[in-house]
Protein backbone atom coordinates (compact mmCIF):
# COMPACT_ATOMS: atom_id res chain seq x y z
CA UNK A 1 0.00 0.00 0.00
CA UNK A 2 1.16 3.84 -1.07
CA UNK A 3 2.62 5.79 1.62
CA UNK A 4 0.85 8.35 3.71
CA UNK A 5 1.95 12.02 4.02
CA UNK A 6 1.10 14.68 5.94
CA UNK A 7 2.02 18.11 4.99
CA UNK A 8 3.59 20.41 7.35
CA UNK A 9 0.77 22.70 7.76
CA UNK A 10 -1.57 19.56 8.99
CA UNK A 11 1.17 18.61 11.26
CA UNK A 12 1.66 21.89 12.91
CA UNK A 13 -1.77 22.33 13.00
CA UNK A 14 -2.76 18.77 15.03
CA UNK A 15 0.48 19.49 17.35
CA UNK A 16 -1.08 22.98 18.08
CA UNK A 17 2.80 24.47 17.16
CA UNK A 18 3.95 27.42 15.07
CA UNK A 19 5.42 27.16 11.52
CA UNK A 20 8.78 28.66 13.03
CA UNK A 21 8.36 25.98 15.69
CA UNK A 22 8.61 23.41 13.53
CA UNK A 23 10.97 24.81 11.22
CA UNK A 24 13.55 25.02 14.65
CA UNK A 25 12.88 21.30 15.09
CA UNK A 26 13.82 20.53 11.69
CA UNK A 27 16.80 22.39 11.85
CA UNK A 28 17.86 20.21 14.98
CA UNK A 29 17.08 17.17 13.62
CA UNK A 30 19.13 17.82 10.82
CA UNK A 31 22.17 19.37 12.75
CA UNK A 32 22.60 16.77 15.40
CA UNK A 33 22.58 13.76 12.67
CA UNK A 34 24.19 11.36 15.81
CA UNK A 35 21.73 12.74 18.30
CA UNK A 36 19.13 9.87 20.10
CA UNK A 37 16.38 11.74 17.91
CA UNK A 38 16.55 11.24 14.30
CA UNK A 39 14.14 11.72 11.28
CA UNK A 40 15.96 10.24 8.08
CA UNK A 41 14.12 11.78 4.20
CA UNK A 42 12.79 9.16 2.28
CA UNK A 43 11.73 7.10 5.92
CA UNK A 44 10.32 9.70 8.01
CA UNK A 45 9.90 12.46 5.37
CA UNK A 46 9.84 13.97 1.88
CA UNK A 47 10.87 17.42 0.46
CA UNK A 48 8.08 18.89 -1.68
CA UNK A 49 9.46 21.95 -2.65
CA UNK A 50 12.45 23.96 -3.56
CA UNK A 51 12.28 25.96 -0.46
CA UNK A 52 12.32 22.65 1.33
CA UNK A 53 9.03 22.25 2.80
CA UNK A 54 8.22 18.38 3.90
CA UNK A 55 5.23 16.25 4.19
CA UNK A 56 5.98 13.63 6.92
CA UNK A 57 4.93 9.74 7.13
CA UNK A 58 2.98 8.34 9.95
CA UNK A 59 6.10 7.71 11.54
CA UNK A 60 8.34 10.79 11.11
CA UNK A 61 5.08 12.55 12.33
CA UNK A 62 5.09 10.46 15.84
CA UNK A 63 8.84 11.87 16.15
CA UNK A 64 7.75 15.05 15.89
CA UNK A 65 4.99 14.76 18.46
CA UNK A 66 6.99 12.89 20.31
CA UNK A 67 9.89 15.53 20.76
CA UNK A 68 7.53 18.53 21.06
CA UNK A 69 6.15 16.11 24.06
CA UNK A 70 9.38 15.78 25.83
CA UNK A 71 10.45 19.40 25.18
CA UNK A 72 6.85 20.93 26.38
CA UNK A 73 5.83 21.14 30.37
CA UNK A 74 2.12 20.98 28.92
CA UNK A 75 1.85 17.40 27.29
CA UNK A 76 0.11 18.04 23.74
CA UNK A 77 -1.02 14.46 23.42
CA UNK A 78 -3.54 15.10 26.20
CA UNK A 79 -5.35 17.75 23.64
CA UNK A 80 -5.37 16.26 20.59
CA UNK A 81 -8.13 13.87 20.01
CA UNK A 82 -10.02 11.71 17.17
CA UNK A 83 -8.26 12.37 13.78
CA UNK A 84 -7.57 8.83 12.24
CA UNK A 85 -9.45 6.53 14.16
CA UNK A 86 -12.01 9.00 15.85
CA UNK A 87 -10.10 7.30 19.31
CA UNK A 88 -9.51 10.10 22.30
CA UNK A 89 -6.08 8.31 22.82
CA UNK A 90 -3.50 10.38 22.53
CA UNK A 91 -1.78 10.98 18.64
CA UNK A 92 1.36 8.99 18.36
CA UNK A 93 -0.16 5.69 18.91
CA UNK A 94 -2.80 6.69 16.71
CA UNK A 95 0.04 6.74 14.11
CA UNK A 96 1.02 3.58 15.64
CA UNK A 97 -2.62 1.84 14.73
CA UNK A 98 -2.83 3.90 11.35
CA UNK A 99 -0.03 2.09 10.20
CA UNK A 100 -0.93 -1.38 11.98
CA UNK A 101 -4.33 -0.77 10.20
CA UNK A 102 -2.51 -0.28 6.92
CA UNK A 103 0.23 -3.55 6.76
CA UNK A 104 -1.38 -6.31 8.01
CA UNK A 105 -3.66 -7.67 5.16
CA UNK A 106 -2.03 -11.14 5.87
CA UNK A 107 -4.51 -11.48 9.53
CA UNK A 108 -5.02 -14.89 9.77
CA UNK A 109 -6.65 -17.03 12.60
CA UNK A 110 -4.52 -19.97 13.17
CA UNK A 111 -4.56 -22.39 16.28
CA UNK A 112 -7.01 -20.18 18.09
CA UNK A 113 -4.17 -17.55 17.26
CA UNK A 114 -3.63 -14.13 14.77
CA UNK A 115 -0.62 -13.74 13.09
CA UNK A 116 1.16 -11.47 10.32
CA UNK A 117 3.27 -12.37 7.74
CA UNK A 118 6.78 -11.53 7.88
CA UNK A 119 6.55 -9.03 5.61
CA UNK A 120 3.48 -6.80 7.56
CA UNK A 121 5.61 -7.28 10.54
CA UNK A 122 8.41 -5.41 9.02
CA UNK A 123 6.42 -2.79 7.68
CA UNK A 124 4.80 -2.20 11.17
CA UNK A 125 7.98 -2.22 12.95
CA UNK A 126 9.60 0.15 10.17
CA UNK A 127 12.47 -2.55 9.99
CA UNK A 128 14.27 -4.50 7.38
CA UNK A 129 14.10 -8.57 6.98
CA UNK A 130 17.96 -8.78 8.23
CA UNK A 131 17.21 -6.68 11.11
CA UNK A 132 13.89 -8.34 12.26
CA UNK A 133 15.91 -11.56 11.58
CA UNK A 134 18.39 -10.61 14.18
CA UNK A 135 15.96 -9.16 16.96
CA UNK A 136 13.89 -12.38 16.85
CA UNK A 137 17.24 -14.96 17.27
CA UNK A 138 18.29 -12.36 19.93
CA UNK A 139 14.40 -12.25 21.10
CA UNK A 140 14.89 -16.18 21.72
CA UNK A 141 17.89 -16.18 23.82
CA UNK A 142 15.62 -14.10 26.56
CA UNK A 143 13.44 -15.55 29.67
CA UNK A 144 10.35 -15.08 27.45
CA UNK A 145 12.03 -16.62 24.50
CA UNK A 146 9.63 -16.85 21.08
CA UNK A 147 8.73 -20.39 21.00
CA UNK A 148 7.67 -21.82 17.09
CA UNK A 149 3.90 -22.61 17.18
CA UNK A 150 2.54 -20.01 19.72
CA UNK A 151 5.10 -17.13 18.70
CA UNK A 152 6.12 -17.28 14.55
CA UNK A 153 5.07 -20.35 12.44
CA UNK A 154 5.79 -21.05 8.57
CA UNK A 155 2.63 -22.21 6.70
CA UNK A 156 0.69 -21.25 3.66
CA UNK A 157 1.13 -22.56 -0.52
CA UNK A 158 4.65 -20.66 0.12
CA UNK A 159 4.98 -21.64 3.52
CA UNK A 160 6.02 -18.00 4.73
CA UNK A 161 6.80 -16.99 8.39
CA UNK A 162 4.26 -15.55 10.21
CA UNK A 163 4.40 -14.00 13.60
CA UNK A 164 1.35 -14.33 16.08
CA UNK A 165 0.35 -11.48 18.03
CA UNK A 166 2.10 -12.24 21.53
CA UNK A 167 5.25 -13.24 19.18
CA UNK A 168 5.13 -9.27 17.86
CA UNK A 169 4.59 -8.49 21.55
CA UNK A 170 8.15 -10.18 22.70
CA UNK A 171 9.74 -8.57 19.05
CA UNK A 172 8.78 -5.29 20.49
CA UNK A 173 10.43 -6.09 23.06
CA UNK A 174 13.50 -7.04 21.91
CA UNK A 175 13.12 -3.87 19.79
CA UNK A 176 12.62 -1.25 22.08
CA UNK A 177 15.65 -2.47 24.64
CA UNK A 178 18.02 -2.63 21.79
CA UNK A 179 17.22 0.12 19.33
CA UNK A 180 19.92 3.32 20.31
CA UNK A 181 17.29 5.95 18.90
CA UNK A 182 15.13 7.11 21.23
CA UNK A 183 11.94 7.77 18.78
CA UNK A 184 12.88 4.39 17.36
CA UNK A 185 12.96 2.91 20.79
CA UNK A 186 9.30 4.33 21.63
CA UNK A 187 7.63 3.64 18.31
CA UNK A 188 8.38 -0.08 18.57
CA UNK A 189 7.50 -0.44 22.51
CA UNK A 190 3.65 1.58 21.34
CA UNK A 191 4.02 -1.22 18.75
CA UNK A 192 3.79 -4.38 21.41
CA UNK A 193 1.20 -2.79 23.15
CA UNK A 194 -1.53 -1.27 20.30
CA UNK A 195 -1.29 -4.23 17.67
CA UNK A 196 -2.27 -6.89 20.56
CA UNK A 197 -5.98 -5.47 21.10
CA UNK A 198 -5.98 -3.56 17.88
CA UNK A 199 -5.88 -6.37 15.45
CA UNK A 200 -7.54 -8.89 18.05
CA UNK A 201 -10.93 -6.40 19.03
CA UNK A 202 -10.94 -4.02 16.52
CA UNK A 203 -9.85 -4.69 13.36
CA UNK A 204 -11.02 -8.12 13.60
CA UNK A 205 -14.75 -6.62 14.74
CA UNK A 206 -14.75 -4.44 11.62
CA UNK A 207 -14.46 -7.72 9.57
CA UNK A 208 -17.04 -9.11 11.14
CA UNK A 209 -19.02 -6.51 11.31
CA UNK A 210 -18.66 -5.96 6.99
CA UNK A 211 -19.58 -9.74 6.55
CA UNK A 212 -22.52 -8.77 8.73
CA UNK A 213 -23.63 -5.98 6.22
CA UNK A 214 -23.14 -7.21 3.19
CA UNK A 215 -25.13 -10.31 4.14
CA UNK A 216 -28.19 -7.42 5.34
CA UNK A 217 -27.49 -5.85 1.52
CA UNK A 218 -27.98 -9.40 0.12
CA UNK A 219 -31.67 -9.91 2.17
CA UNK A 220 -32.60 -6.29 1.16
CA UNK A 221 -31.83 -7.19 -2.53
CA UNK A 222 -34.03 -10.12 -2.62
CA UNK A 223 -36.52 -8.41 -0.97
CA UNK A 224 -36.32 -5.45 -3.34
CA UNK A 225 -36.47 -8.13 -6.09
CA UNK A 226 -39.78 -9.91 -4.48
CA UNK A 227 -37.65 -12.92 -3.76
CA UNK A 228 -37.43 -13.18 -8.30
CA UNK A 229 -35.15 -14.69 -10.46
CA UNK A 230 -34.70 -11.43 -12.20
CA UNK A 231 -33.22 -13.24 -15.54
CA UNK A 232 -35.76 -16.25 -15.73
CA UNK A 233 -38.83 -14.26 -14.10
CA UNK A 234 -39.12 -17.44 -11.86
CA UNK A 235 -40.29 -17.23 -8.35
CA UNK A 236 -39.73 -20.32 -6.18
CA UNK A 237 -42.79 -22.26 -4.24
CA UNK A 238 -43.97 -25.71 -3.70
CA UNK A 239 -43.72 -27.26 -7.00
CA UNK A 240 -40.68 -25.32 -8.85
CA UNK A 241 -38.58 -25.01 -5.56
CA UNK A 242 -34.78 -24.08 -5.86
CA UNK A 243 -32.49 -21.79 -4.26
CA UNK A 244 -31.55 -18.16 -5.06
CA UNK A 245 -28.54 -15.71 -4.66
CA UNK A 246 -27.69 -12.35 -4.80
CA UNK A 247 -25.10 -11.76 -7.56
CA UNK A 248 -22.90 -8.97 -6.90
CA UNK A 249 -22.67 -7.10 -10.41
CA UNK A 250 -19.09 -5.98 -9.17
CA UNK A 251 -17.08 -9.43 -8.37
CA UNK A 252 -17.19 -8.84 -3.84
CA UNK A 253 -13.10 -9.84 -4.55
CA UNK A 254 -12.60 -7.38 -6.94
CA UNK A 255 -14.33 -4.25 -6.04
CA UNK A 256 -14.86 -5.15 -2.20
CA UNK A 257 -15.73 -1.50 -1.38
CA UNK A 258 -19.44 -2.55 -3.50
CA UNK A 259 -19.70 -5.65 -1.57
CA UNK A 260 -22.25 -4.54 0.72
CA UNK A 261 -23.51 -1.93 -1.39
CA UNK A 262 -27.27 -3.25 -2.23
CA UNK A 263 -27.67 -1.34 -5.63
CA UNK A 264 -24.16 -3.87 -6.64
CA UNK A 265 -26.83 -6.94 -6.28
CA UNK A 266 -29.16 -8.48 -8.25
CA UNK A 267 -31.35 -11.57 -7.21
CA UNK A 268 -30.96 -15.25 -9.27
CA UNK A 269 -31.38 -18.56 -9.17
CA UNK A 270 -28.34 -20.36 -8.56
CA UNK A 271 -28.42 -22.20 -11.32
CA UNK A 272 -28.04 -18.87 -13.45
CA UNK A 273 -25.77 -17.89 -11.27
CA UNK A 274 -23.30 -20.88 -12.08
CA UNK A 275 -24.37 -20.98 -15.72
CA UNK A 276 -22.54 -16.86 -15.48
CA UNK A 277 -19.51 -17.84 -13.09
CA UNK A 278 -18.82 -21.43 -14.46
CA UNK A 279 -19.74 -21.22 -18.31
CA UNK A 280 -20.01 -17.74 -19.37
CA UNK A 281 -16.97 -16.51 -16.95
CA UNK A 282 -14.68 -19.43 -16.85
CA UNK A 283 -14.92 -19.82 -13.30
CA UNK A 284 -15.05 -17.96 -9.72
CA UNK A 285 -11.97 -16.90 -10.00
CA UNK A 286 -12.50 -14.45 -12.83
CA UNK A 287 -13.52 -10.86 -11.67
CA UNK A 288 -16.83 -9.73 -12.94
CA UNK A 289 -18.52 -6.59 -13.68
CA UNK A 290 -21.47 -5.15 -14.68
CA UNK A 291 -20.62 -4.91 -18.64
CA UNK A 292 -20.22 -8.96 -18.21
CA UNK A 293 -23.71 -9.62 -16.77
CA UNK A 294 -25.50 -7.23 -19.43
CA UNK A 295 -23.70 -9.34 -22.36
CA UNK A 296 -24.46 -12.95 -20.71
CA UNK A 297 -27.98 -11.66 -20.03
CA UNK A 298 -28.05 -10.59 -23.71
CA UNK A 299 -26.15 -14.08 -25.32
CA UNK A 300 -28.08 -16.21 -23.08
CA UNK A 301 -31.49 -14.65 -22.39
CA UNK A 302 -32.10 -12.29 -25.45
CA UNK A 303 -36.19 -12.67 -24.78
CA UNK A 304 -35.22 -10.73 -21.13
CA UNK A 305 -35.41 -6.97 -22.46
CA UNK A 306 -36.39 -5.46 -19.46
CA UNK A 307 -33.10 -6.37 -17.60
CA UNK A 308 -30.24 -5.01 -20.05
CA UNK A 309 -32.51 -1.38 -19.25
CA UNK A 310 -32.64 -2.14 -15.74
CA UNK A 311 -28.51 -3.16 -15.62
CA UNK A 312 -28.19 0.05 -18.06
CA UNK A 313 -28.97 1.94 -14.83
CA UNK A 314 -27.58 0.63 -12.30
CA UNK A 315 -23.90 0.89 -14.43
CA UNK A 316 -25.14 4.82 -13.94
CA UNK A 317 -25.64 4.98 -10.43
CA UNK A 318 -22.16 2.80 -9.38
CA UNK A 319 -20.29 4.68 -11.55
CA UNK A 320 -16.91 4.22 -12.86
CA UNK A 321 -15.11 1.80 -10.80
CA UNK A 322 -11.88 0.21 -10.48
CA UNK A 323 -10.33 -3.30 -9.63
CA UNK A 324 -8.19 -3.07 -6.50
CA UNK A 325 -4.89 -4.88 -6.29
CA UNK A 326 -5.77 -8.26 -5.08
CA UNK A 327 -2.41 -9.57 -4.32
CA UNK A 328 -2.43 -6.89 -1.21
CA UNK A 329 -5.95 -6.24 -0.38
CA UNK A 330 -6.66 -4.02 2.76
CA UNK A 331 -7.23 -5.87 5.48
CA UNK A 332 -10.97 -4.55 6.56
CA UNK A 333 -11.50 -6.29 2.90
CA UNK A 334 -10.76 -9.65 4.05
CA UNK A 335 -13.05 -12.60 4.38
CA UNK A 336 -14.85 -13.06 7.58
CA UNK A 337 -13.98 -17.08 7.68
CA UNK A 338 -9.52 -15.38 8.05
CA UNK A 339 -10.32 -14.38 11.39
CA UNK A 340 -12.85 -17.22 12.93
Amino acid sequence: MAEIYIPSKELIEMLKISSQELIDIEKFFDSIPDDEWELEEGKDYRIVSRSGLREYTFTGAYTIARYVETHRKQSFFDVLKEWFLHTKRNIRRAFVRKKILDNCSSLVKRNNRFFLSKADVIAIFGTNASYLSKMAEAAKRTDTSLIEGEDYESFGDKNELYYSLPGVMKLAKQFSTTLTRKNRREWCDDVGKEAPPYVANTIVNLILDREKAIQKAKDQAKRRDKKICQVTGKKPDKIHNFNLAAHHLYASHAYPHLADVENNLITISCEVHDQFHQHFMGGTHQPCTIDDFIDFVHQYYPTNSKLPAWLAKQKVVLGQQQPIDERKPHVLYLPASRVL
